[in-house]
C-alpha cells in the first residue's frame, strides 16, 4: 500500500517537470512504475494533469499547479521553510560556480567544446567532482527537512559517476538525466519551495 504521501510525490515531480514521459516520473517519485502510474491516472481524472498518450508525455494543467502549491504550503508547516532558506542561501554560490563550469565544458576559447582535448575534458570533470563533494552536505541538510529531496542526492551521483564512466551526455545533455538536468531541477524545487520567483532571485543577486 503506498504511503499517503505519494499523491504528493507524483504531482510534486510532475508540477517540477512541467511535461514529462512515465519513466522520469517512476524515477522521480522512486514508486514502484504501477503505482506511479495509478496516480496519474487519478490526476488525470481529477483535471489536474493531461497525457499525450502516441508520445506517452504527462503534463501538469493550470488546475495541477494551483493543487499542488497549496499541498506544497500543508507540506511546508511549521518552521520547514525557515530551514530550507539557509540552505538555499548556500546552494546559490554553488549554482553560480556550476553554471560557469557547464560553460567552459560546452566552450573553449569561445567555440564549441569537440571533447576531442581528454586532459581538458577530465580537468573539468574533476572541478565537477570536487564541487559535488562540496553541495552534497547542503542536499543533505534539505534531506533532513524533507526526505523528498534525497533523489537529488542519488540522481546527481549517478550522473556523476556515468560522466567519469565515459558518457560526455552525462554532464550537460538535455532529457539525458545529466548532471545539468537533475541540478535545475534541484534549483527549481528550491524556488517553488521557498515561494521564489527566478526573475527575483536574478534581479535580487544582480551587480548594484
Amino acid at each position: 500500500m503506498l504511503p499517503d504521501t505519494a499523491a504528493f510525490d507524483v504531482l510534486h515531480v510532475l508540477a517540477l517537470k512541467g511535461m514529462a514521459a512515465t519513466d522520469p516520473l517512476v524515477a522521480g517519485s522512486r514508486y514502484a512504475r504501477e503505482d506511479v502510474l495509478a496516480e496519474l491516472e487519478k490526476l488525470r481524472a481529477d483535471g489536474l494533469a493531461t497525457h499525450m498518450e502516441r508520445r506517452d508525455l504527462w503534463r501538469v494543467t493550470t488546475e495541477g499547479r494551483d493543487r499542488h502549491a497549496a499541498l506544497l504550503d500543508e507540506d511546508l508547516t511549521g518552521d520547514a521553510r525557515d530551514r530550507l532558506r539557509p540552505e538555499y542561501e548556500l546552494f546559490l554560490p554553488l549554482n553560480d560556480r556550476f553554471k560557469e563550469l557547464c560553460t567552459r565544458w560546452q566552450l573553449r576559447d569561445g567555440v564549441t567544446n569537440d571533447h576531442t582535448d581528454s586532459p581538458y575534458d577530465h580537468a573539468r570533470i574533476d572541478e565537477l567532482g570536487a564541487l559535488h563533494e562540496e553541495s552534497m552536505p547542503v542536499v543533505d541538510r534539505l534531506t533532513a527537512v524533507r526526505p523528498r529531496f534525497e533523489r537529488y542526492t542519488e540522481g546527481l551521483t549517478r550522473a556523476l559517476t556515468r560522466l567519469r564512466g565515459g558518457e560526455q551526455q552525462a554532464f550537460t545533455g538535455v532529457l539525458r538525466d545529466s548532471y545539468h538536468d537533475v541540478w535545475m531541477e534541484l534549483h527549481r524545487d528550491l524556488l517553488v519551495s521557498l515561494k521564489i520567483e527566478r526573475e527575483t532571485e536574478e534581479r535580487d543577486r544582480a551587480p548594484r
